[in-house]
């Protein structure tokens, strides 16, 4: 019994020192509010150990700025998996998406912590280290400084060329819900801001390749090798879900008036374009295209 009760300690405080881990990077302040009512005025806050939240927006993976976020309200119920989550950003604009919160789900591959312990927000009160279960949750409201202004994120713009030759012109580009690239340089992991970069070129190689060499061109001459993980083979305990997004999702962005989504594997070049307001001259296709197996 005294044996039990140690390890209960010791992963209380692990749990503890983890959240306030987490929060110590944070400046954001938010009030939530939970199902039951009750208010928690909370500093340093995050999610998942992060300042950003990852939502589906006609399933297509997003990650949102928390700084760029006024409130957010969960509209579903306590034990859905998958929550409907509207959110009013601090220029006025609207999102609505869907969001994991289910605490038997496996978080994303960029996600801090286990999907046993369920995704929670977290943070300081005045009453020491905080957090709660997402599916808890029923509003946030972030409280940013007074008369600061939201970040602007560029609309990046971009040729999309695939392994056989098409062409696409797509809008708002990301990598899995991000405006940067993520390669590794020998055993080390980076990335590459999206922003600054002119070009990506991707080396030939089969469609079962696991990796894939790039050589990234910034807008200042610089050039930046590596490699990109690209594999298109089932992973245990992978779901339907979580594959189709790994393989066939990497990239996404619009074309025309729908969605638009690429596989790793798939691509030979990435053209981005300097202007936002730049022309081209291919003609703009009629979305959704999702280029998959």
């Amino acid at each position: 019994m005294k044996r039990k009760g140690l390890w209960g300690g010791l992963s209380l405080f692990a749990g503890l020192w983890a959240v306030s881990a987490w929060a110590a990077t944070s400046s954001l302040k938010a009030t939530v509010i939970d199902r039951y009512g009750n208010q928690h005025q909370v500093d340093k806050f995050t999610f998942q150990g992060r300042q950003d939240l990852e939502i589906y927006v006609e399933g297509r993976r997003r990650l949102v700025a928390l700084v760029k976020v006024a409130r957010l309200r969960f509209e579903g119920e306590r034990g859905d998996e998958e929550q409907r989550v509207a959110l009013t950003l601090r220029n006025g604009d609207r999102q609505v998406g869907m969001m994991v919160t289910g605490g038997s789900s496996s978080p994303h591959q960029d996600a801090v912590g286990g999907g046993s312990s369920g995704r929670r927000f977290a943070g300081v009160t005045d009453l020491g280290p905080f957090f709660v279960l997402a599916s808890d949750v029923r509003e946030v409201i972030l409280r940013h400084p007074s008369g600061e202004k939201p970040p602007v994120e560029q609309v990046l713009k971009a040729t999309v060329i695939t392994v056989e030759g098409q062409r696409f012109e797509v809008q708002d580009l990301r990598f899995r819900g991000k405006q940067r690239l993520d390669f590794f340089k020998g055993r080390n992991k980076r990335f590459i801001p999206l922003t600054k970069v002119e070009r990506i070129d991707f080396e030939d190689g089969g469609m079962g390749d696991e990796f894939r060499l790039i050589t990234s061109t910034y807008w200042s001459g610089k050039t930046v090798m590596g490699t990109v993980e690209a594999s298109t083979v089932r992973f245990s305990g992978e779901t339907d879900r979580s594959y189709i997004e790994r393989v066939n999702q990497a990239f996404t962005g619009s074309v025309g008036s729908g969605p638009f989504a690429i596989g790793m594997h798939r691509i030979k070049h990435i053209r981005f374009r300097d202007s936002p307001d730049e022309e081209t001259s291919e003609q703009a296709i009629e979305g959704p295209y999702i280029i998959a197996d």
